[in-house]
């Protein structure tokens, strides 16, 4: 990552980065960022994924191309709708308040727990329950804890069939991989067997998929529901998980603007539960939202390959060559943030936005193929944030260490010679 920032910084809005025989592209500059990923879109496709993603998400709409996706997309966007998104957050502030009623034994003997499970477990309740429905919660433990042991068996950095190979115990590895895949796809097929014998009602996106895909009269088949539900579970809950510890992790480390959120949480929502309606009042809330995913992106990179020969910026970028576009970087450019390592959730006031470039940020990727929750994801934080901010306040422990780590995604790991527990204290 502070490579791509530095390449970003010093070469300008395109660089050519040669690796041995072959070169990739890094694009970071907003206006070629547009050029990519919208006017000369038909001519790249998204990079190849490696062999753990394809075995778990298959051919849902993260993976697929072409008219696969096209059909995917539209079949899927009505439940991302403003108005959808309206309707999911009562059930989703009922949830998640139910959920912070386990850390009350916690705050109230100052003890310490480590929020990342916890938001964790509380991301795939939300995302299980959009995606499957409310019947969801008859197999949450079951999907939830085989889901955990998968993001065990999931392959460190490098990720490539050498690694996969040649690492000691790689082979292996994948194998227990497999076979707790394998559970999963056992569960996902009872589950879908048994919304059958309800035709599909009240079954969340599922209901969705399966209507919509009757009316063109081509139903998806069990396969291609498994894969869109495991896709929209995996990619919803933990890029959400993630940046809810790094949210809190800047409202610790910055307690004026903690006082600032519990302040606009305490005048717009009292103790009441959050609505569609008041989460719209929480300005400030959104801004500390957006701002911790500027820093620390849970996407933190995204990548493409040119199907043909073509421009960029006035740049030749040959057929078969692979594009790299780093978020983290585009992110720091000093250009567009001042001061890009500094916390600053003024950046995100409505006049600074208009001030800058529609690609500088891009914390959900951006064209076509950008993220279609991310706009639910936006109000599923801030309203995670409220509830939080008004209950707990959430302080780092004494000399723990944290760092972001790239995996999947950007989380936020601490070496091994700092690992404690992160505090939940009333307030």
């Amino acid at each position: 990552m502070d490579f791509f920032t530095d390449v970003a910084r010093t070469y300008g809005g395109i660089a050519r980065i040669p690796l041995g025989r072959e070169a990739v592209f890094l694009i970071s500059d907003p206006k070629l960022l547009y050029e990519l990923l919208v006017t000369n879109r038909s001519k790249y496709r998204k990079n190849t994924r490696y062999r753990h993603a394809q075995a778990l998400i298959g051919e849902g709409m993260l993976l697929s191309e072409d008219d696969t996706w096209k059909r995917q997309r539209l079949i899927t966007q009505p439940a991302f709708k403003p108005a959808s998104n309206a309707e999911q957050i009562a059930w989703m502030a009922e949830l998640t308040s139910r959920f912070l009623n386990g850390w009350e034994a916690f705050a109230d003997n100052g003890e310490s727990i480590d929020v990342e499970p916890e938001f964790n477990r509380l991301a795939q309740l939300l995302a299980g329950r959009l995606a499957f429905g409310p019947r969801f919660e008859e197999i949450a433990d079951e999907f939830c804890e085989i889901s955990v042991r998968i993001k065990s068996h999931w392959p460190k950095p490098p990720r490539n069939l050498i690694s996969l190979w040649f690492r000691p115990g790689a082979k292996a590895k994948f194998g227990r991989f497999k076979s707790v895949l394998s559970e999963l796809d056992n569960l996902v097929s009872r589950y879908i067997s048994h919304e059958r014998l309800c035709d599909f009602e009240n079954s969340g996106i599922l209901s969705l998929l399966v209507k919509s895909s009757r009316k063109e009269g081509q139903e998806f088949s069990e396969k291609e529901l498994r894969d869109q539900l495991l896709t929209l579970f995996f990619a919803g809950h933990e890029t959400s998980a993630t940046a809810m510890c790094w949210i809190h992790y800047f409202l610790s480390k910055y307690s004026d603007v903690r006082a600032k959120v519990k302040d606009e949480v305490a005048r717009e929502l009292g103790s009441d539960v959050p609505t569609f309606g008041n989460l719209e009042k929480l300005s400030y809330t959104e801004q500390v939202v957006h701002e911790a995913l500027r820093i620390y992106s849970p996407i933190h990179s995204i990548s493409r390959v040119a199907l043909e020969d073509n421009q960029i910026g006035g740049y030749t970028v040959p057929a078969g060559s692979t594009i790299y576009v780093s978020l983290y970087a585009t992110h720091r450019l000093e250009q567009y943030w001042p001061n890009p390592e500094v916390f600053d959730p003024e950046r995100f006031t409505s006049e600074q936005c208009e001030n800058r470039p529609r690609f500088a940020y891009i914390p959900f990727a951006a064209g076509h193929r950008n993220c279609i929750g991310g706009t639910l994801a936006v109000l599923e934080l801030k309203m995670l944030t409220a509830q939080v901010a008004q209950r707990y306040v959430l302080d780092l422990v004494p000399g723990h260490r944290v760092v972001p780590a790239a995996g999947t995604t950007m989380s936020a790991d601490a070496p091994p010679e700092s690992r404690t527990r992160t505090t939940a204290s009333a307030g």
